[in-house]
């Protein structure tokens, strides 16, 4: 049995990310169980089972996301990019900024060595959260939930590597070649406030270069900048 205190915290967890409630939170609670924590209290079951489907999971759902978000970025370029993406440094950030800390359950020594706060460890949490909801939801609320609550943080989050800094490249192209900057204009703005979806054009000389959608401006604007260099540099486009 799970205390009612804690079922609050999790069906909290649950609605904070928009997650359908799940009848049973076993599983959940598991994920965010460490082993330290299982040591003190052998009733409960640690969370590491669920960290290694977890981590199939996010290389799976991480891979589909790259290819379908970019259609022409090639297979070394897609594997180094989904490896920054679901980093331990990435999901540890993503896992503190998510609460994670606040949740999972540690033993006394973890607990006095700030567990809640190493990156490594919530990284690790993350990765077991996902395996539960995967196991209670199915693919495709995990999917949904993966796609706007880590892969497009973790394109800003890493916004040094080859996703991240289109806007520069395609910035330092356009004044070398042309002598202008680029401009980003907002196409359109739809859903609700905690779904908005952008789409933004990126425009060089009154030509439109590249397009891009997402849940930020700042990722439409870099999606479409990806578009727009590609055509400079690849297709050979003029403007």
């Amino acid at each position: 049995m799970i205390a009612s205190d804690r079922e609050k915290l999790l069906v909290d967890f649950l609605k904070k990310f928009h997650l359908p409630l799940v009848s049973d939170l076993v599983l959940l609670n598991q994920g965010l169980t460490h082993s330290s924590y299982s040591f003190e209290n052998p009733e409960y079951h640690d969370n590491e089972r669920l960290e290694f489907l977890g981590d199939a999971v996010l290389g799976l759902m991480a891979s589909d996301y790259l290819y379908r978000q970019y259609p022409r970025a090639r297979e070394g370029v897609l594997s180094k990019n989904k490896s920054q993406m679901i980093s331990r440094g990435v999901l540890g950030k993503r896992a503190q900024e998510m609460g994670l800390g606040d949740l999972v359950l540690l033993g006394k020594g973890e607990e006095m060595h700030g567990g809640r706060t190493r990156p490594v460890l919530l990284g690790s949490t993350l990765e077991a959260v996902v395996g539960a909801l995967y196991l209670d939801l199915g693919l495709e609320p995990v999917a949904r939930f993966l796609n706007s609550e880590i892969f497009e943080p973790a394109l800003v989050l890493s916004a040094t590597d080859e996703f991240g800094d289109y806007k520069s490249q395609l910035q330092e192209h356009v004044q070398k070649y042309y002598q202008t900057v680029p401009e980003y204009v907002i196409l359109a703005e739809s859903g609700p406030d905690h779904s908005k979806e952008f789409e933004v054009a990126v425009i060089v000389n009154g030509k439109v270069l590249g397009k891009g959608s997402g849940p930020r401006k700042k990722i439409a604007e870099n999606q479409a900048a990806m578009h727009g260099y590609w055509a400079l540099t690849q297709n050979n486009a003029n403007v």
